[in-house]
């Protein structure tokens, strides 16, 4: 049976996914912070695989050093492949700056990047791709409309890691530097509909939600202009 284990960060509430079965594993979103490497290490000894969601930082942190301790492939879409090799593309030169604007409390600067982070992808798609992995099926399509590169990941038809292209609250973060509601609207909100109601969905941040309880799933949406 495959688990599902969730690391959060210390601030951002963003997520790092581990999926482990029979002493194997793939890492969703790599976090860089609180000696995860380790923490995944003592849970499952091999990283197959890095899938990445989208390109910003607080999604990619720790894909250099989960590459150099696992000696894992890292997989994303083509879009996000480019972005993450641009510090300014993958928000790492700004974002100190965007933690204090969005955090209450001060950050500890050891928790915080010193420097620009790059890193690359060694294998990327477009469009959508599927994967087997330990007797599961993964299906990865492409979501922008929060980012240029995002991706959402299904596995077995009912469990979907959705980046940052689906929160709970009911709405999707548009308006930063390379967002399209345009794209969000035609392309990712029609694939989320072709979705099961009861797909169990796990986000970039916060915790899982049942996709039919999303108000985003509502089809007079778009109209509305609602929940974007």
């Amino acid at each position: 049976m495959m688990t599902i284990t969730t690391f959060q960060t210390p601030f951002l509430k963003s997520n790092m996914y581990l999926l482990s079965k029979n002493g194997h594993g793939m890492i969703i979103d790599p976090y860089s912070g609180a000696d995860f490497c380790t923490r995944v290490k003592e849970l499952t000894p091999e990283i197959d695989l890095i899938l990445l969601t989208h390109e910003h930082y607080d999604h990619i942190s720790g894909t250099n050093a989960f590459r150099a301790q696992f000696h894992s492939r890292v997989l994303c879409g083509e879009t996000c492949g480019r972005r993450i090799q641009n510090a300014s593309d993958n928000f790492s030169h700004y974002f100190n700056a965007y933690v204090s604007l969005q955090e209450k409390e001060t950050v500890p600067e050891a928790l915080l990047p010193t420097e620009d982070f790059t890193t690359f992808a060694d294998e990327t798609f477009t469009g959508r791709l599927t994967l087997f992995w330990q007797g599961h099926r993964l299906e990865l399509c492409e979501t922008p409309g929060h980012s240029p590169g995002s991706v959402c990941i299904l596995v077995d038809g009912e469990s979907l890691f959705s980046g940052d292209s689906l929160l709970p609250g009911g709405k999707a973060i548009l308006r930063f530097p390379g967002g399209s509601r345009r794209q969000y609207t035609e392309k990712t909100l029609p694939y989320l509909w072709t979705l099961p109601s009861e797909t169990t969905v796990y986000p970039g941040h916060d915790g899982p939600f049942r996709l039919g309880d999303h108000p985003a799933m509502k089809h007079n949406t778009i109209e509305r202009g609602e929940n974007l």
